[in-house]
Parts: C-alpha cells; sequence; structure tokens
C-alpha cells in the first residue's frame, strides 16, 4: 500500500488523519468490532449438513468497543456478552446481539451498524466514532498470507458445527495457525467463558502485529487485506496511519476487559453492572477519571 510509504516519509500523525470537521485533531478514536455470525440456508431435517451462506453478516457473535488512543499510545478494549440485555428507542428489550439483525432485515447493512452502535453505546455509555462487521474469509486469507501466526493454545478445543459449516480441532500447546485456525481459536466459545475468549482475542491480536512487522516485506499486501478484514470502514489512508501507529503500542498498552454482569434469575439474559463498569472503564482509560466517591 502505497499510503504507507507516503505516511512514513511525510510523519503524518493519525490525530491529523482522524481529525474531526472544524474541530482540529483527534486525540483517539472509539470503534465498535463486531464479528457476526452466518445466516445460511438449510438442508436436511436437523440442520445435518452445512447450507448455502445467504447473509454473511447476521447476529453479532462477538461486539467490542475499542478506543485507540493516539495521544498516549493505548489501545483498550472492552467486550460486551452477547446475551446482556438492552433497550433502544423504538425497540423492546432484548439480547443486544439481535440488534444487527434486525437492522439488516429492516434496511440492510448500514442499518444494521446503526442499530449495533446504539446498542453498545447505551450499555457502554461512550459515543462510537466507527463500526467495524468484520469479514472472516478476509481474515483467514490475511492470515495466510503471512504464513499463519504462532500461538499458545491454553486448552485442548474440539467443536463441531456441521450446520454452520464450523470445526474447531485445536491441540493444547505453541502452535502455528491457519488462517482458518486462527478464526476458530478466536470464534471457539463451547464450554468457555467470555474472559477466556477476550484473553485469546489479545494474543491473536498480539501474534498478528509481530507476525506483520517480521514480514514488513508483504505490508501493502497484508495492509490491503486488512481493509477487507474491517469491512472497508476505513479509507488507505486511515487504515495506514492505524497501522504505522499500532507499531508504537506495546503490549503492556493494550488493555481489555468485559462488561461486567449480573445474572438475571428465570432468564438466559444478562444485566450490566452499573458500578463495575463505570470503575473498569476509568481504569481501561476509556473515560475520564473521575473520583465517584464525591457527593456521596
Amino acid at each position: 500500500m502505497s499510503e504507507v510509504v507516503d505516511q512514513t516519509l511525510s510523519n503524518v500523525q493519525p490525530q491529523e488523519v482522524f481529525k474531526k470537521d472544524l474541530e482540529g485533531t483527534r486525540d483517539h478514536l472509539n470503534v465498535l468490532i463486531l464479528g457476526c455470525d452466518e445466516d445460511r440456508y438449510y438442508a436436511g431435517r436437523g440442520h445435518k449438513t452445512p447450507g448455502a451462506i445467504y447473509r454473511h453478516a447476521s447476529r453479532s457473535d462477538m461486539m467490542l468497543v475499542a478506543k485507540i488512543d493516539f495521544l498516549n499510545k493505548r489501545i483498550s478494549g472492552i467486550s460486551i456478552p452477547r446475551d446482556v440485555a438492552c433497550s433502544i428507542p423504538g425497540y423492546r428489550t432484548q439480547k443486544i446481539n439481535a440488534y444487527h439483525k434486525i437492522g439488516y432485515d429492516e434496511a440492510g447493512p448500514e442499518r444494521a451498524k446503526e442499530l449495533a452502535r446504539l446498542a453498545a453505546e447505551s450499555v457502554v455509555g461512550i459515543s462510537v466514532d466507527r463500526v467495524v462487521v468484520l469479514n472472516y474469509e478476509a481474515f483467514k486469507e490475511m492470515i495466510d498470507k503471512l504464513g499463519g501466526i504462532e500461538v499458545y493454545v491454553a486448552r485442548k478445543m474440539d467443536y463441531d458445527d456441521n450446520a454452520g459449516d464450523l470445526h474447531i480441532h485445536l491441540k493444547k500447546g505453541r502452535q502455528k495457525l491457519s488462517g482458518y485456525d486462527a478464526m476458530c481459536y478466536v470464534r471457539y466459545r463451547h464450554s468457555d467463558s467470555d474472559f477466556k475468549r477476550q484473553e485469546r482475542q489479545k494474543d491473536l491480536m498480539m501474534a498478528v502485529k509481530d507476525r506483520t512487522m517480521a514480514k514488513w516485506q508483504q505490508a501493502a499486501e497484508v495492509a490491503d487485506s486488512t481493509i477487507a478484514i474491517m469491512g472497508n470502514a476505513f479509507t488507505p489512508k486511515e487504515m495506514a496511519a492505524l497501522a504505522l501507529f499500532s507499531r508504537k503500542v506495546g503490549g503492556d498498552n493494550i488493555k481489555m476487559d468485559m462488561v461486567p454482569i449480573i445474572e438475571m434469575p428465570g432468564t438466559s439474559n444478562l444485566q450490566v453492572d452499573e458500578t463495575k463498569l463505570a470503575e473498569k472503564l476509568k481504569q481501561l482509560h476509556m473515560t475520564p477519571s473521575i473520583d465517584y466517591s464525591l457527593g456521596q
């Protein structure tokens, strides 16, 4: 990608690339990242065989609000469990992962992203600047272009979803993952917790970053794939700015956590623990530091 070279030479800062209209530079960017299930036409009783995909993005399988802090060279993220009960104006209360599909059914992909954004903002109380719907096919292709990535798999993972054409079979230990296996590594949730899944997401992100820097000769090819992975939510110039910024962020400055929840008796829904959420957001530097004891 020529933009990477151009910005390396010109030293244009991401604050300038992402500047707000008429408001000067932007010190940070809040991004909602969605990983969505596929909708398929199924054949056969009991859905024993995979069906043809008619929509690549349906319910949001993963929801992560990330703050990219250009000023402090820091990336923070807080994931939202898919079963959190959420309501937005004009819609009944339901699990937060349903809003993307509802929006898609109403008016297509842009409405889907809009409803997902409103739902996420209502839960975490942070305004979102961009919405990214991950393209898993492009993700797999990028990992394969990098020659695979090395991660430590903390436990054996075995799960088959024949109807969804997803087959996860990973052994415990350090190993090199292909694009397909890397996708399985982050999507696996069978008999697992959201905390473990979140740890895997961070580990994978760091592994991709390290592998990309080691294969810098393929920077342009990888950058193009990354734009596709991000669902074209960023322009080539913006993607180049993010790529160069990420090189400056050390592992200690990447923090991830999960929205604290309370189980709702008699349902499969979860409720947000608002008091703990405020403290977590502060610890992640996603909101201004506030003394919550004042006024009590």
